[in-house]
């Protein structure tokens, strides 16, 4: 499973809209094959991209009518992202393994780039209007070298943790449509590595017994620390603040293995974007600016979330990962609620934060399946059930936001509260086994 995408709607997520960019981005496009199906229609905020709903309405950051949008996943390189292929294979350019990524999909007629329409249709000339992929924020959450990827809390800022070899450290730094940052930027950013520290519990504050500064390198390709973890499984966290007077965001990593960036098959001096051969038809360079907007925060109070639609979830996630064939009794409800749970824990304890999404969410709707036979039982614990389900299931949208921001303490605090959901559940429903 490819590291996924974080924000996609989600009902408990608090979105931070950072400063807005101005950016060129590309469009791929191949002829529409007629025998596939129409992606759903989803909806949009034109100055805030990350704002998406399945129906149509207005922005809650700005109040501008959203727009409509066809969400679809493409694969294309880890690098060269002039790729565009339907299918999983190799990289035609690197040799990589091509990962998947979300775009915006709608229509167009070769040399006229005032037609750009949302479903297919026929040219002027008569011919068949061609596909065209257009980048999402927050459409490619994979790894480029190798390591571990997370997105930080602004919603805009993202980073790799990778772990190449023994006390050594690297952080790439990306923007929200996984680009490396300008070196302007990056050199903007400041941090330490943590591998040691203590939590006082009677004062929730922690001490640092060990960190290590990072560094940018001199090419501004990543931050780096030598740092004194030499055992594997390496734990650490990363603590940085992207602007000076920003606020510091925690990333925690757990290296079970040392980190392999994959090498290009030619050498690096040679891949150009401009030079490089495409797939399946040829690369369009379109420019697409991004309104500055104020910084603005909007938060969504807690309540049952509905299931993501399967145009919403994020890129190289196959719908059925999530979704769960629902059994007949409330006996085996609870006993599959039960292994998901004991799951979650285990992702945890490894430090596979970007994998908890999967069982949190298949528990999500096995919680709201019991829900639908809590009618059956005694009015004093339908009482108990009701708001156990729904901790149950704001605590599962929380693991699946915290585990995109790899903060373990978020992580176990919100895991800690959904177990005692599971556990009050369990004693309701008792299972048989």
């Amino acid at each position: 499973m490819v590291s996924r995408v974080s924000l996609f709607v989600s009902a408990l997520r608090v979105l931070t809209i950072g400063t807005a960019l101005s950016s060129t981005v590309w469009a791929q496009r191949a002829n529409t094959p007629r025998d596939v199906g129409l992606p759903p229609m989803s909806w949009t905020c034109p100055m805030h991209l990350d704002v998406i709903d399945s129906k149509e309405g207005t922005c809650p950051i700005c109040k501008m009518h959203l727009v409509a949008v066809r969400l679809d996943s493409i694969w294309t390189c880890p690098i060269h992202s002039v790729i565009a292929e339907r299918k999983p294979g190799t990289c035609p350019i690197d040799k990589r393994e091509l990962v998947q990524m979300t775009v915006a999909i709608s229509w167009t007629c070769s040399g006229r780039p005032d037609i750009n329409e949302i479903s297919p249709g026929t040219c002027p000339d008569g011919t068949p209007m061609e596909a065209n992929y257009t980048p999402r924020p927050h459409g490619n959450h994979n790894p480029q070298h190798g390591g571990q990827f997370f997105m930080a809390p602004d919603n805009w800022h993202h980073l790799e943790g990778a772990y190449p070899r023994a006390g050594v450290v690297q952080i790439y730094l990306y923007d929200d449509y996984t680009r490396p940052l300008p070196p302007d930027e990056a050199q903007r950013v400041k941090g330490r590595i943590v591998t040691k520290e203590t939590f006082d519990a009677a004062t929730r504050t922690t001490k640092e017994i060990a960190s290590f500064p990072l560094v940018l390198t001199r090419d501004g390709r990543y931050l780096t620390a030598r740092v004194d973890s030499k055992a594997l499984p390496a734990q650490l966290s990363a603590k940085l603040t992207f602007k000076d007077d920003g606020p510091e965001y925690r990333f925690d990593f757990t290296f079970p293995a040392f980190s392999k960036d994959p090498k290009p098959a030619i050498p690096a001096s040679r891949l150009t974007d401009k030079s490089a051969p495409v797939a399946p038809a040829r690369a369009v360079q379109s420019a697409a600016t991004v309104p500055a907007a104020p910084a603005a925060t909007a938060a969504v109070a807690g309540g049952s979330a509905p299931s993501p639609s399967p145009d919403l979830l994020p890129p190289g996630v196959n719908p059925s990962q999530i979704a769960i064939s629902i059994p007949d009794t409330v006996e085996e409800m609870a006993a599959q609620l039960k292994t998901r749970t004991t799951e979650i824990g285990q992702l945890i304890d490894r430090g596979a934060f970007l994998e908890i999404y999967v069982p949190a969410l298949q528990a999500k709707d096995l919680a709201l399946a019991l829900d639908a036979h809590s009618a059956q039982l005694p009015p004093d614990k339908r009482e108990t059930a009701a708001p156990a389900i729904k901790r149950l299931v704001q605590t599962a949208w929380l693991l699946d936001a915290f585990g995109d921001l790899g903060d373990r303490q978020q992580i176990s605090n919100a895991y800690a509260s959904f177990a005692s959901a599971v556990a009050e559940l369990q004693a309701l429903f008792p299972n048989p086994r």
